[in-house]
């Protein structure tokens, strides 16, 4: 990695944790979701996936972290930001846990896995998805006594 760019991106997640307010599956059905909304403004990224699994919520965002105007943002290792954010049973936000993920893109290449940090009350972490096409993004929470596990599908066009 260039020497210049540790500076740059430890400031980036700096600032993500300074400045943030704090598997479609047959699961989902005969859940009520009114009026629980994972999708609101206080989200980092883009919504691209939510699903029930024994009854937690887990909404997933994507953020490009090159969509800035900085050209050595265009160099990074790991540009892509995924963000998890849990609603347990009783809807309320998870804030404490263990979640790692496991992001494959086809049967070849050698897959990413990474231990999630807690921010923005939601679990994050960086991946490399620069490469067009679907990947396999897999988490596993541990809250407490519940272990969950999802996993889902995600085009990158």
């Amino acid at each position: 990695m260039n020497f210049n760019l540790k500076p740059i991106i430890a400031l980036i997640f700096a600032t993500l944790i300074l400045t943030c307010s704090a598997f479609a599956s047959d699961d989902m059905k005969g859940h009520d979701m009114k009026g629980h909304d994972m999708s609101s403004s206080d989200k980092i990224g883009t919504l691209v996936h939510e699903s029930v699994v024994d009854g937690y919520m887990l909404s997933y965002y994507l953020m490009d972290l090159r969509d800035g105007k900085d050209a050595d943002k265009k160099d990074m290792d790991k540009p892509h930001h995924i963000m998890v954010y849990i609603m347990d049973k009783d809807h309320k936000p998870v804030l404490e846990g263990k979640v790692g993920f496991m992001i494959k893109k086809g049967d070849t290449a050698p897959p990413q896995k990474a231990m999630a940090m807690y921010m923005s009350k939601g679990f994050g972490i960086t991946a490399d998805m620069k490469q067009k096409g679907v990947y396999s993004i897999t988490a596993k929470a541990l809250l407490g006594e519940a272990k969950l596990m999802d996993s889902f599908t995600h085009e990158m066009k």
